[in-house]
């Protein structure tokens, strides 16, 4: 049981009461006119976005978006090295070698150099195995030097779209790594998505080969396992192939072991990285109150080309059966006005689905199943008024005197408020009569201290009782005795009121009053209901 306590003043005066087949580029490399880049240059093409391919289970066949899915790694090397560039691209045969236009042509290079980019040799050679197509870029032993090269896909549709800039360094001799730090562009994907894994040697010039492990098949793979750069490819869901993969609150985490095997001084140098495929993290609402959620994971997400994306959540019971809700379900940020209490248990769980759409068809990139746990409304305490009392016998609020108090019958006061209301103490209180309590299944009880005269100290010989009465409430007696009292009990709605002069304190017949302030310390105390 939560209580919430506001302490104020309520002051009886006699005055007051205060208180994110091969084929070759044209040019040639001149090795004795290069001039190393000492900064790296700008991109002479924008990269182009990355291209997709998927499968349509039904209907059996492929939609393609043109482009390169895997971009080429930097290259660090020895000299008499012949290197080489690897991407992966899109690819689809032509019908007699005539028709369509997802077939490769050609493959490009550019190199800057002596401050301008400039044609490079480049003999492409491919491994064609639809949709897709592994490119291997050799670009001969280049001498020592830093390069930096720019490859352009070519299509049988007269498109070209461009890789990633890549670096190229080669040294004059092997040199070791002392480190690893692989990290992920994207830490965080959905089902479906990829993003690239760079090794991040030190030094960033080590010529040490790079090793990468591959995650198990069912979780996704690795456009190549040798290069300072990867690109991780989670499995895109097949009809509900991965719906178990998809039951992680918080993801699934996938581990990315890697090595850099040195050879000046043989050893290997180790470091792992992760990526968590899902988008999703656990989430709390608290019920019939509104809720919204935009997941970090779409910060920085970048789509396939020509693909638009739209966005379905949907919402399951703890038993991961769909539910009906009111919930806004169709955009980056789920939201939900006023979010209902879960029938069994006390949390939902939450899945977005990424739909992404060509002119050829769709793709669903997805989400992990997170908890959406909900819980009670917990109401609040907003205000509270001091209370100060005058006599209302003669129709006219008047200071009571101390005659009043020694009448048979006592005298009964009644409640006005007082805008100068003040004490030597500090509290909650308002000075205008107003009550108001925020949430569902609450109650509110008060007690009342005895009162004490404000300079000597002494306190009133009798114990007054006041009567609360809260507009469209039964009227309830408090004794100023400590004794806490139940106002209002198990409340569903809010409460907003001002008090009126119905609101009274009676004081029994004393034989003995002070001439001053008297008061007493009202503490409210809110209890959240079961």
């Amino acid at each position: 049981m939560k209580k919430i306590l506001l302490k104020l003043l309520v002051l009886l005066s006699l005055g007051v009461l205060g208180g994110g087949v091969a084929a070759a580029g044209s040019g040639s490399l001149v090795p004795q006119t290069v001039v190393a880049a000492d900064t790296a240059p700008t991109p002479e093409r924008t990269p182009s976005s990355p291209g997709d391919a998927w499968r349509v289970p039904i209907l059996n066949f492929w939609v393609i978006t043109n482009g390169i899915t895997a971009q080429p790694s930097d290259v660090n090397a020895v000299q008499g090295t012949p290197i080489q560039a690897k991407l992966i691209s899109t690819y689809w045969p032509r019908v007699a070698g005539i028709f369509g236009s997802n077939d490769i042509t050609s493959v490009t290079a550019r190199v800057y150099r002596n401050n301008q980019w400039a044609d490079a040799t480049a003999t492409a050679t491919y491994n064609k195995q639809a949709p897709y197509a592994d490119v291997t870029l050799n670009l001969g032993a280049l001498p020592v030097g830093t390069y930096y090269y720019q490859f352009g896909v070519h299509y049988s549709n007269n498109t070209i779209l461009y890789s990633n800039m890549i670096k190229v360094t080669v040294l004059p001799a092997p040199k070791d790594a002392t480190a690893i730090n692989p990290q992920p562009d994207r830490p965080t994907i959905f089902w479906g998505e990829s993003t690239a894994i760079h090794a991040n040697l030190t030094p960033a010039d080590s010529t040490s080969p790079v090793t990468w492990t591959p995650p198990a098949t069912e979780v996704g793979s690795l456009s190549t396992t040798t290069a300072l750069s990867t690109r991780f490819s989670s499995t895109v869901d097949n009809q509900g192939s991965i719906d178990s993969l998809m039951r992680n609150d918080n993801g699934l985490t996938v581990n990315f072991p890697v090595k850099a095997t040195n050879t000046v001084v043989p050893g290997t140098i180790n470091g792992s990285t992760q990526v968590t495929v899902g988008g999703l993290v656990p989430q709390a609402a608290t019920a019939n109150r509104a809720f919204s959620y935009l997941p970090a994971a779409l910060t920085g997400i970048v789509f396939p080309s020509g693909a638009t994306p739209s966005y379905q959540w949907s919402v399951y019971n703890s038993a991961h059966q769909k539910i009906t809700t009111t919930a806004v379900l169709n955009s980056p940020t789920f939201s939900w006005a006023s979010v209902a209490k879960p029938t069994v248990d006390d949390y939902y769980y939450l899945q977005l689905n990424i739909i992404l759409t060509n002119s050829e068809g769709t793709t669903t990139w997805r989400s992990n199943y997170t908890r959406l746990t909900v819980t009670a409304n917990q109401s609040q305490l907003i205000a509270v008024p001091n209370l100060s009392f005058l006599n209302f016998a003669s129709g006219t609020p008047t200071t009571p005197k101390v005659a009043d108090f020694y009448q048979t019958g006592g005298v009964t006061l009644n409640y006005a408020p007082l805008a100068g209301q003040t004490s030597k103490n500090t509290y909650d209180g308002n000075n205008t009569g107003f009550l108001a309590v925020q949430g569902q299944n609450w109650s509110l009880s008060v007690s009342a201290s005895g009162f004490v005269h404000d300079l000597s100290g002494m306190s009133l010989p009798t114990n007054p009782t006041l009567t609360m009465a809260i507009p469209g409430y039964p009227n309830v007696a408090v004794p100023t005795n400590d004794t806490a009292v139940t106002l209002l009990a198990n409340q569903q709605t809010n409460l907003a009121t001002n008090l009126t002069s119905t609101t009274s304190l009676h004081v029994p017949q004393t034989a003995f009053m002070l001439t001053g302030k008297y008061q007493s310390e009202l503490t409210w105390t809110l209890t959240q209901a079961p």
